[in-house]
């Protein structure tokens, strides 16, 4: 299965994708990893060859952009992690505060997480504007599409990926059975 997870940051994102690469053995990707790639021809072209090499993943990233269509396009499952603004903006505060109080970090870094919360503030103040047109614009990948608007919906996701998983499993148990019969009357 593929599954691509967008949503605010301090959604869970990352949290949910450890649980479904753990629960399922799916490879997990987040897409921060490739912003390092300043050139998104070349950002897109890595990412793509990563993801042709998978039956499975899971991506994660709050980027909609062209360099990472394919992520939407071959997902068999979109999650959108819509959770109330308050939640997530105060995720992100929680984690700029433990940062700030970490005693390891020069006073730099505090600094830096200080102004990368107000930051992630503002960015997910214009993510929760652009919202509506992303859901439907996703609508139209041709996957499914399941949107889970606090952190218990998770369970509904997990039902969803237990149930392919054993259809998929099926389908291959009736090929085999199938295959079994065609080589017994040769």
């Amino acid at each position: 299965m593929k599954i691509r997870i967008i949503g605010y940051a301090g959604s869970g994102k990352t949290s949910l994708t450890i649980k479904l690469q753990e629960k399922y053995i799916i490879q997990g990707i987040s897409l921060d990893d490739y912003l390092r790639i300043k050139d998104k021809n070349q950002r897109a072209n890595t990412l793509n060859s990563r993801l042709s090499t998978l039956d499975s993943w899971v991506v994660e990233g709050v980027q909609v952009s062209p360099w990472t269509k394919m992520t939407f396009s071959d997902a068999d499952l979109i999650v959108i992690l819509d959770y109330p603004i308050y939640v997530t903006q105060f995720r992100v505060f929680k984690r700029a505060f433990k940062q700030f109080f970490d005693p390891k970090r020069s006073f730099g870094q505090k600094k830096k997480a200080i102004k990368r919360m107000f930051k992630l503030f503002k960015w997910n103040s214009r993510f929760k504007k652009r919202l509506p047109t992303i859901k439907a614009n996703l609508y139209d990948q041709g996957a499914t599409v399941m949107i889970l608007e606090m952190p218990k919906d998770e369970n509904r996701l997990h039902q969803y990926i237990k149930k392919q998983n054993r259809m998929k499993k099926h389908r291959i148990d009736r090929k085999n059975e199938a295959r079994s019969v065609s080589t017994k009357q040769k």
